[in-house]
């Protein structure tokens, strides 16, 4: 009987050459509610997600044509495809075989013969990283523009400082004090969000490259 697909369910990509392998994992990974599809070497896992990517890619290392390394290294350098977290699954229980996919970009690893337990905590984990991450981008795109909202994602929040050329501007919605007196706080939270909303079009067409919108009272 097929499982009922839970709220950490997701599309995954399952990339290993031996085709047994690629089927137990998959019914495993089926019976958890997963949504599971399959390439049986690196080459053919791009051009899957180049097609349609993936919530997670368990991937294995050693493959004919495009080995797990060069896997990481492709989709490390294709900015479409660089955020999709990728679970490596090999029989090399080597330290650095572990520590150079950490390195690649390699979310988390996984040794073969893949125990049960471990794959569910393992995947579960990744995407719940993978869902955060979202959600992450959907609110530095919600306040900054893309391009800023890309470089908070890769280059991070970082204390210091630098020089930049800006232009401020101080505008004032009339009669808010008296507006806010007779809303109740979910009204003016609402309130606030549209009119940032038509400020922030406003002013990106304009061409600004980064918008910042403070309330005082």
């Amino acid at each position: 009987m097929a499982s009922t697909r839970s709220a950490q369910a997701g599309s995954l990509l399952v990339v290993d050459d031996n085709r047994v392998n690629r089927l137990l994992l998959g019914r495993a990974l089926e019976q958890l509610g997963h949504t599971v599809t399959f390439a049986e070497n690196g080459r053919a896992a791009l051009d899957a997600l180049r097609q349609r990517p993936a919530d997670l890619v368990l991937l294995d290392i050693e493959m004919p044509e495009m080995d797990g390394y060069q896997v990481l290294e492709a989709l490390a350098a294709d900015p479409a495809l660089r955020d999709i977290p990728v679970v490596m699954m090999s029989s090399l229980e080597e330290v650095d075989s572990v520590a150079r996919c950490i390195e690649l970009g390699a979310e988390d690893y996984l040794f073969k013969p893949v125990n049960p337990v471990l794959l569910k905590a393992r995947v579960g984990s990744s995407l719940e990283k993978k869902r955060l991450r979202d959600l992450q981008r959907e609110l530095f795109r919600k306040f900054a523009t893309a391009e800023v909202a890309d470089s908070l994602l890769t280059t991070g929040l970082a204390l210091g400082g630098k020089h930049v050329e800006a232009t401020v501007m101080f505008c004032d919605i009339r009669s808010f004090n008296r507006i806010t007196e007779a809303l109740a706080p979910a009204d003016t939270i609402e309130l606030l969000n549209s009119y940032y909303t038509l400020m922030f079009d406003a002013i990106g067409t304009h061409g600004a490259p980064s918008t910042r919108c403070w309330a005082t009272g």
